[in-house]
């Protein structure tokens, strides 16, 4: 039996060819925080509603950020800015009057922003340290003339008086995620948003969400806000506990959605990503006025072109989590090996890319206990066997994935390849 197990072995290693596989040192575990939720409020500021969302805020020792438009300031609602910044709360800017700006000019973009910025000064003693367009509509004009970074967030269409305080809670709560940041409105009369705040913040709050201003989210956070792109969510760099797994792209890719080189600079294995389940992320180091998205793709039987957007991104860097694609692969009722391509593309505009890589849990952070772990139990199964070495043999030649990647680094090299297969080996020999 032994020498079948050594003539097999053999063979299995004559067909390698030296692929590696890199494994950067693996971080410390990030420490778990509260989830965080930043409350923005749009269109005041009001002597009614802005006072009765700052009732609710108050009640629950939460902070918010108000977008003022500078016509609404007048004496009377100036009394409400100040106790929402006594409270606390983030003063920011929405506009002078409130008109679509991305056809603006730039002389007339700088009298928008500046009239608030000096309204609020008066008002607070600080400037607004955020910028909302209004209706959201914004220009690359728009990005080189103001000085403030855009904030968007998820839309609770509570400037529809036909969505119900229930719908408007039911937005803020399916909406919720560590990071988000929420867009509503304290426009004069609109009292079914105060009502939502009632019904969600107290369902948050039990799920463990802290309420902050947009500067402490970013804090906290630790991201730096850029003033080239619009946020709706800052979220923690994800994968701390993650480790490489492969390089998909290295080099300089640049073009818009049109551009048919995403799909050959840019191939990601449907399989692979299939067999390696829910341990996966991707990574995409990348610049421009825009986020990386990637699109599923398929054309026989029933056509679907449908594009996710990253867990994560910041400029400069976006991570996919396996958590992202897999419910739209369910709610599609598909496999990744039922598309014929996963695409990456740019979201809108132009978009370089540098880098793109396949990054997997790290078992070894994942685990509990004070258990010593086993090199070479690549299976995860407690057990060192054959099984072990035939899981490494797949995984070099590209036919199958490991349970526990860090255990086949027989080398410490932080990579695996052909040579820790030698080792491994040996290992199970003596």
């Amino acid at each position: 039996m032994r020498k079948f197990i050594l003539r097999t072995l053999s063979a299995l290693t004559a067909v390698f060819c030296l692929s590696t596989v890199n494994m950067p040192v693996r971080k410390a575990e990030a420490e778990t925080e509260t989830k965080l939720m930043a409350l923005t409020f749009d269109d005041g500021p009001n002597t009614t509603t802005t006072n009765e969302v700052l009732d609710v805020l108050e009640k629950y020792n939460a902070k918010g950020s108000f977008f003022l438009i500078g016509d609404n300031i007048n004496a009377e609602s100036a009394e409400s800015v100040k106790r929402a910044y006594d409270m606390g709360c983030e003063i920011d800017n929405h506009s002078k009057s409130h008109p679509n700006m991305g056809s603006m000019s730039a002389e007339e973009i700088l009298a928008e922003v500046e009239y608030v910025n000096e309204k609020v000064i008066e008002i607070t003693g600080e400037a607004p340290k955020f910028f909302r367009p209004p209706f959201i509509d914004v220009s690359q004009t728009m990005y080189d003339t103001i000085d403030l970074p855009m904030i968007c967030g998820i839309d609770c269409q509570d400037y529809m008086e036909n969505v119900t305080a229930q719908q408007r809670a039911d937005y803020i709560v399916n909406g919720a995620r560590d990071g988000v940041i929420v867009l509503l409105h304290d426009a004069s009369g609109n009292s079914q948003t105060v009502e939502a705040l009632e019904i969600a913040m107290p369902i948050l709050i039990e799920q463990g969400y802290e309420f902050v201003t947009l500067t402490e989210l970013f804090e906290r956070q630790g991201e730096t806000p850029r003033g080239d792109m619009i946020y709706t969510c800052v979220a923690k760099y994800p994968c701390e506990d993650y480790i490489h797994h492969r390089n998909i792209f290295e080099g300089e890719a640049t073009g818009d959605g049109s551009w048919s080189g995403w799909n050959e600079k840019v191939a990601f294995d449907l399989e692979e990503l299939s067999q390696l389940g829910d341990t996966y992320a991707i990574e995409i180091e990348y610049s421009g006025s825009t986020n990386p998205v990637i699109a599923l793709q398929k054309w026989s039987g029933t056509a679907i072109w449908q594009t996710v957007q990253p867990y994560y991104f910041n400029g400069e860097r976006a991570v996919f989590l396996a958590s992202d694609l897999i419910p739209v692969l369910e709610s599609l009722e598909i496999d990744y090996t039922d598309l014929d391509r996963l695409g990456l593309m740019p979201h809108s505009g132009t978009m370089t890319v540098t880098s793109v890589d396949i990054l997997v849990k790290d078992k070894e952070e994942e685990s509990t206990g004070s258990q010593e772990k086993m090199m070479g139990d690549v299976n995860a199964d407690g057990d060192f066997n054959i099984a072990d070495l035939v899981a490494l043999q797949n995984y070099l030649v590209r036919a199958g994935r490991l349970a526990d990647y860090t255990a086949g680094d027989y080398t410490e090299d932080n990579k695996i390849d052909v040579f820790d297969l030698i080792e491994m080996r040996m290992d199970f020999i003596a």
